[in-house]
């Protein structure tokens, strides 16, 4: 029995396809809702949906570079406590910039996106890069300065 898959099924088929399973299987699959028959009907649903996502994702992405490009502009300015020679005491977070970038810009990021290897431990401009979409990355620029 033909059947399309609504979600992924370890093993078996990924959401989207459209798979040949014995008859008992594919009841199964049916009954718990991760398959539907495979009819006219419900190919024509599952062809409408996938452009729907195809252009849903192309939006996403020119939001994403409208964002960047709107981002890059900015900067955020951290003060920091700091000794001789531009060594700041402590080390300059993820999450502090994050809420420092909210606080001057007004602007909600996610922190988990900051690509750093490790936090900023000198005085400075560093520039951070952020991950906006799997195809989009941005350029934090962060000024840190001494108090």
């Amino acid at each position: 029995m033909k059947v399309i898959m609504q979600e992924d099924v370890k093993g078996k088929g990924r959401k989207g396809e459209t798979k040949e399973f014995p008859q008992g299987f594919a009841n199964f699959l049916i009954k718990n809702k991760k398959a539907v028959p495979a009819t006219d009907g419900n190919m024509q649903r599952q062809k409408e949906q996938e452009q729907q996502e195809a252009a849903s994702a192309i939006q996403e992405l020119e939001n994403a570079k409208v964002f960047k490009a709107e981002l890059e502009q900015m900067e955020v300015t951290m003060k920091v406590k700091a000794g001789d020679g531009g060594r700041v005491f402590g080390a300059v977070s993820s999450k502090a910039i994050i809420e420092a970038f909210e606080v001057q810009c007004s602007v909600k990021l996610d922190k988990r996106k900051l690509i750093m290897a490790e936090p900023i431990k000198h005085l400075g401009v560093a520039r951070v890069p952020i991950t906006l979409h799997p195809d989009v990355q941005a350029t934090l620029v962060v000024k840190v300065e001494g108090i």
